[in-house]
């Protein structure tokens, strides 16, 4: 255990910089790195595509001197460097672009908010943009103390760095006298760098850590087994950059505050080639067409030409989904497909269409400034197009592509219309609408000194006479939003009594009856209530990275507000109603959530102030061990507040489930520590890949069915673990040759050298696959009990064939290339009654119109081939000797 204890939430406005895996070089030219083996950080690496980061400045003439101590005193060979933040550095876009509440959703809700900010971030490391300068460097001397010398004017951020802690201190003033750095207890960031697919180890892969807030970045090696470790590090957020040639560089954000050691697993994605062919719509090569790519999860979009035989290939794509699309110079024709490289596609371009026609009322005349919206037609880097009819009601709108839409029009003082077309069917004459004269509130939205407000949302919602047996006595939603000058109309399909609802942030919302038809109806919006405070840890330092919630604690108020904090550790929530509130801020460390709330009772236009101070709390240690009392390393520990202790206003419980890589480590002797606890009590659960949790046989606290209550003064809380039932077993082929394979039984483990020895996840019935490249993918079904291991033996794969299917024109007789198509192989008999799965393929119809079908057995089986976006399906049988066959089927573009 370390001698020395970290201060409570150390300083969340800076970033902390390991100094265990990278090199320094003080100004007389000695080598302070803490490790041999790791490389420089002012070198430029010999065969990578990183350049050095960026040497340190010397532009002025002021200095800063100071010492560095730890609790035993002055401590000689540390690093001490002053650096300072721009608006151009990582660190500002990261607070410009993904503000810390967008990182404390759910996994999927990060994943999906911020994959393309990741994406930017990695080329922006990978090219060394965004790193904060550094303008001196040095070590301490044998006393303790330093000087950095060559500084210009301004504040600095100054880090001291060495081998058994670190500390950062932001705002020294250039030509500050007798700075006082105090070493506290550092963080290590180690880990592993894999394959995304397989799971393989990725040796010599670069990794770089960065803290979000001061983007000093710091680089490291993984060794041969793909391992790095990085520390110690002051706490803070870090944003992890991992990569190596052959593999796409990539971004790994968390929402976590690092105040101790953690252990993560960074998955590269290995880069591919994806070809391909254009084809016109007559089914030849098309070339010199500008083709697009794009990951269909976002991300940026690259290009292509097409050559004089139509083919086109972009390189280091990695295995995902993409959309490619491509467009004649006249925009006559569309193409667009979806594939997953390392298969070829086939684009085929379509002929496209312009659509036109006129929009009146029911009267027959012609409406102006109806909008036509046309849903299901975005054309790759296009979104769907929009009309505006002009005087004459008339409009024209194009390219479309040949398939189905959805035209939605709007017209003020008219209601809403849409309507389904299929564009690929025959259609005489032009397209032309109707629209039904709507009855209209409008009016004007202001604040209570009479400024027009834009923007705000207006709902209008009839109410009927007489309520309905379920009790709603109201119907029909409508909504507008007010203009620049704070004007709003309003449609409804009813007249008679009705209600309007306005809602803004920072205002009030506000509710008030209307008669619908009306007009000159004037909503007047106030500010209300608010709150306002600043957040701070337990020595007085504001605390910019918590997530801050606003809880209205009326019965059925919903969902918490939401607000940013700032660097100065200050919030504010404006537009209030009258009432009970609490304020919380949440901040995840690794194993435990740290919260810290006050009650605010506000009054009409009242304007609160609150002070929220997370506690030093206390410190809670303990062992992991197996059922015969001997350490268990590795195990990721979690606490969280019992079910009875979370308070009534929050509507979210606690995630007590320890999986993935949450949680606290315990070391080598199964030791673990979890810091800051506040609370009375709190659950524990632990979590290790092959070991169930057993509380019932933990010690030093109460055990409940997942959990143990440990409460404040035990001690001698030893967590229990138990090794899962395991599954073992050989993989050959039908010669008795071990097989590269995968083995999925609750999860996938790819199996090199064909034996397994894997932990089985749950108990009970469990389905287990078994899949190696040209074999019969393996099925059997197994009864997992507690405690019983169960060894398959030595498991013999049927040899599987290749099937080309080809899709010809059942009139031209030409290839139907680039149509998207589904195969299924048919079997009459249950998955039950088959040792092994029937392939099912989807995709694209090559140049040929051909399409590969793999694992299908040497027997006859019926392939069913289902024409996509359509009804159009065909049967063929294929003999037990065949592996080409053909099929012939309407073209869709005809």
């Amino acid at each position: 255990m370390r001698a020395r204890k970290l201060g409570w939430w150390a300083a969340v406005l800076v970033l902390g910089l390991g100094v265990a895996v990278v090199s320094f070089r003080d100004p007389g030219g000695r080598d302070s790195s803490a490790s041999s083996t790791s490389p420089s950080a002012n070198t430029v690496r010999a065969g990578t595509r990183y350049t050095a980061p960026r040497a340190p400045h010397a532009e002025g003439s002021l200095r800063i001197t100071g010492v560095v101590r730890d609790a035993r005193g002055p401590v000689a060979g540390v690093q001490v460097s002053a650096s300072q933040a721009d608006a151009d550095t990582l660190s500002e876009r990261l607070a410009r672009e993904a503000p810390p509440a967008l990182l404390s959703g759910s996994r999927n809700m990060r994943q999906a908010g911020s994959s393309v900010l990741e994406q930017e971030f990695a080329r922006l490391v990978e090219a060394r943009e965004g790193e904060a300068p550094e303008f001196a460097r040095t070590a301490t001397a044998e006393d303790g103390t330093f000087v950095l010398d060559g500084l210009p004017a301004g504040a600095f951020t100054l880090w001291a760095l060495g081998d058994t802690g670190a500390t950062v201190q932001p705002d020294i003033q250039a030509g500050s006298d007798g700075v006082t750095l105090t070493l506290e207890e550092g963080v290590f960031l180690s880990g592993v760098v894999v394959d995304q697919l397989q799971g393989d180890s990725i040796p010599g892969a670069l990794v770089t850590v960065i803290h979000e807030s001061q983007a000093r970045y710091f680089d490291v090696l993984a060794d041969a087994q793909g391992r790095f470790r990085v520390g110690p590090l002051p706490p803070g957020r870090y944003l992890k950059v991992a990569s190596a040639k052959g593999w796409r560089t990539r971004a790994f954000r968390e929402g976590v505050w690092l105040d101790a050691d953690v252990d993560v697993t960074l998955e590269l994605q290995q880069q591919l080639r994806l070809e391909g062919v254009v084809l016109n719509p007559e089914g030849q090569p098309a070339s010199g067409l500008t083709v697009h790519m794009a990951e269909r999860d976002g991300g940026d979009t690259r290009t292509t030409r097409s050559d004089a035989r139509g083919r086109f290939a972009f390189d280091e794509v990695v295995l995902a989904s993409y959309r490619l699309w491509a467009r004649s110079e006249d925009e006559t024709t569309f193409g667009e497909a979806e594939a997953t490289p390392p298969k070829s596609v086939a684009l085929r371009m379509k002929p496209v269409l312009f659509m036109e026609g006129t929009v009146r009322d029911e009267q027959g005349r012609p409406l102006k400034g109806v909008r036509l919206g046309f849903q299901w037609q975005d054309q790759g880097d296009r979104p769907s197009p929009m009309a505006v009819t002009d005087e004459a009601g008339h409009y024209r709108v194009g390219p479309l592509r040949k398939s189905g839409t959805r035209v939605i029009l709007r017209c003020e003082h008219h209601l809403d219309a849409q309507q389904d077309l299929e564009l690929d069917e025959p259609h005489a004459g032009p397209w032309d609408f109707t629209l039904r004269r709507a009855l209209s509130v409008e009016g004007l939205v202001v604040d209570t000194e009479g400024t027009p407000l834009p923007g705000v949302e207006v709902k209008l919602e009839r109410t009927r006479g007489v309520p309905e047996a379920s009790g709603d006595s109201s119907s029909g939603i409508e909504i507008a939003r007010s203009d620049d000058a704070g004007r709003f109309i309003v449609d409804s399909e009813e007249g008679g009594a009705g209600h309007l609802l306005a809602e803004a942030a920072d205002f009030r919302a506000v509710s008030q009856a209307v008669v619908i038809p009306s007009t000159g109806v004037r909503v007047v919006m106030g500010r209300g209530a608010s709150v306002s405070g600043t957040v701070v840890d337990a020595k007085g330092r504001p605390m910019a990275n918590v997530n801050l919630q606003l809880w209205d604690t009326a019965p059925q108020s919903g969902s918490p507000r939401t607000t940013p904090v700032d660097k100065t550790g200050a919030f504010s929530f404006q537009g209030l109603k009258a009432g009970h509130y609490v304020v919380e801020a949440r901040l995840q460390t690794p194993g435990v959530e740290h919260a810290e709330s006050q009650a605010v009772d506000l009054e009409e236009r009242a304007q609160a102030r609150v002070a929220l101070r997370f506690e030093e709390g206390r410190t809670l240690e303990g062992r992991t061990v197996d059922t015969e009392g001997q350490p268990v390393p590795g195990v990721r520990v979690h606490a969280c507040l019992p079910l009875e202790d979370i308070p009534p206003w929050r509507t979210d419980g606690p995630d007590c489930r320890s999986r993935g890589e949450g949680g606290v480590l315990s070391g080598a002797d199964g030791r673990f520590v979890l810091k800051h606890l506040t609370a009375p009590s709190h659950q524990l659960v632990a979590w290790k890949e092959g070991h169930d949790f057993a509380p019932a046989r933990s010690r030093g606290g109460t055990p409940e069915p997942a959990a143990l209550i440990v409460a404040t003064g035990q001690e001698g809380i030893e967590l229990v673990l138990e090794q899962r039932p395991r599954l073992r077993g050989q993989v050959v082929s039908e010669e008795g040759a071990p097989l590269p394979c995968t083995v999925e039984v609750g999860t996938s483990v790819h199996v090199p050298a064909g034996t397994f020895d894997v932990p089985l996840p749950v108990d009970g019935p469990q389905p287990l696959f078994v899949k190696a490249k040209g074999f019969l993918e393996l099925w059997q079904k197994l009864v997992v009990r507690p405690g019983q291991d169960i060894d398959l033996g030595m498991l013999r794969m049927t040899r599987a064939r290749l099937v080309r299917v080809i899709v010809l024109d059942e009139v031209t007789h030409a290839p139907l290339a680039g149509t998207d198509v589904s195969i299924e192989a048919i079997d009459e008999r249950p998955l039950s009654d088959r040792p092994y799965s029937l392939p099912f393929v989807r995709g694209s119809l090559d140049a040929e119109g051909g399409i590969d079908v793999e694992g299908v057995p040497f027997a006859r089986v019926v392939l069913s081939i289902r024409r996509m976006r359509s009804s159009s399906v065909q049967d063929v049988t294929v003999e037990a000797t065949q592996d080409t066959v053909t099929v012939r089927m309407s073209d869709p573009t005809r």
